[in-house]
């Protein structure tokens, strides 16, 4: 019993005129209880300016010695005392001054904070983000007019297996959702028109909406979001890796290279892909209809097909061709504007999925009243 009492962790605080000592002994470890500072330290100021720590029987000690002096040192600040630790190993005193001064050092720092961008910043921004997006459409342009002078360039194992990512391994989800939104619009729009008794012109309603808006809008803001960020992952990846610099070193453009082989992919397959969506889309009416309003199935094609004209099929799947363009640009230029590191490569992709489901929201608010305006 009496070895235990010698071995555990003691500090003691001793004082005289003008003087005070704190003598430290026994064994320190993290995992057994050790003496807490207001236990051995009274509240009140002490008498002189120093406080001496000796060494009195110390045996063995781990890390919990030191952040004990930690303690007494932060106390001795506070009250205006010096701390004197000269009579301890000098094993203890290497390593406490060593995290003394990691701790100085870590309450220097300052969590940086943003800079502050004058308000004129942002349309200087703008103008840039402008200037660069034209720069790119027009060296798109130009590639693709020199494209039959130059056909090696294109790259057309890319084209293909842009066209088989774009289109049939995105079917599955497309169907999906474009199902689900039409079956939640048909059933929603049926129930407004009960109220007035017109339930059953939910049927050309939700259908033309659907050929027009829904189905092309679900296959872009999917495809945007699966292909559109493949496609500044990939270019990012390969801007990381210096291969872009090492194709124009070797005389390739990464335009007809790298951009135009996936304009083209998602030019030919988006429209495909958009009329897909506009005939999954029409089966969750055709549910409704036939389950809740009690419509045949030849009446609900026969009101489609009166409600339904062939200038709504084709208005969607030019919105498509301009959804794809719009997906295409975003994705190739952010990867080709990506810094070559993996958090560049990141915001490459993040950046590139939201402008291009922003700019296809805003296309599609544009059409409204220029199709309106041609009679349309």
């Amino acid at each position: 019993m009496s070895k235990e009492m010698e071995s555990k962790a003691k500090a003691v605080f001793e004082q005289s005129a003008g003087a005070a000592l704190l003598a430290i002994g026994g064994t320190w470890r993290l995992t057994e209880p050790f003496p807490q500072l207001d236990e051995v330290i009274p509240g009140e100021k002490t008498g002189g300016l120093e406080i001496r720590v000796v060494a009195r029987d110390l045996t063995e000690w781990d890390s919990s010695l030191p952040l004990f002096l930690l303690r007494v040192r932060a106390w001795c600040s506070r009250h205006g005392i010096k701390m004197n630790i000269a009579a301890l190993p000098d094993t203890l005193k290497r390593l406490f001054q060593l995290i003394a001064a990691s701790e100085e050092e870590a309450g220097k720092m300052k969590i940086p904070h943003p800079p502050r961008r004058p308000f004129g910043w942002i349309f200087r921004h703008a103008a840039s983000e402008w200037k660069n997006s034209t720069a790119f459409v027009g060296q798109c342009v130009i590639g693709a007019l020199e494209l039959p002078t130059a056909p090696r360039q294109f790259q057309w194992k890319a084209f293909v297996y842009q066209m088989v990512e774009a289109g049939p391994k995105a079917l599955p989800i497309i169907g999906l959702l474009s199902f689900l939104v039409g079956l939640t619009f048909a059933y929603e729009t049926s129930i407004q028109l009960r109220r007035f008794g017109l339930q059953f012109y939910m049927i050309g309603a939700v259908g033309s909406s659907i050929f027009r808006e829904i189905g092309p809008l679900i296959a872009a803001i999917l495809v945007a979001g699966r292909t559109g960020a493949a496609f500044a992952a990939n270019i990012a990846n390969m801007k990381l890796g210096n291969e872009i610099d090492a194709l124009e070193i070797a005389g390739v453009s990464p335009i007809s290279f790298l951009v135009l082989p996936r304009l083209a992919a998602l030019l030919l397959t988006l429209p495909f892909t958009a009329l897909y969506s506009d005939l999954c889309g029409i089966l969750g009416p055709l549910i409704i209809a036939v389950g809740k309003l009690d419509v045949p199935i030849t009446g609900f094609l026969v009101q489609l097909q009166h409600s339904v004209s062939l200038t709504d099929v084709v208005v969607g799947l030019v919105k498509s061709v301009v959804f794809a363009v719009l997906i295409g640009l975003a994705g190739t230029l952010r990867g080709l504007q990506s810094e070559p590191t993996s958090t560049g490569l990141g915001r490459a992709v993040t950046s590139a999925v939201v402008i291009g489901i922003a700019s296809i929201l805003a296309a599609d608010a544009l059409f409204s009243p220029i199709l309106e305006h041609l009679g349309y």
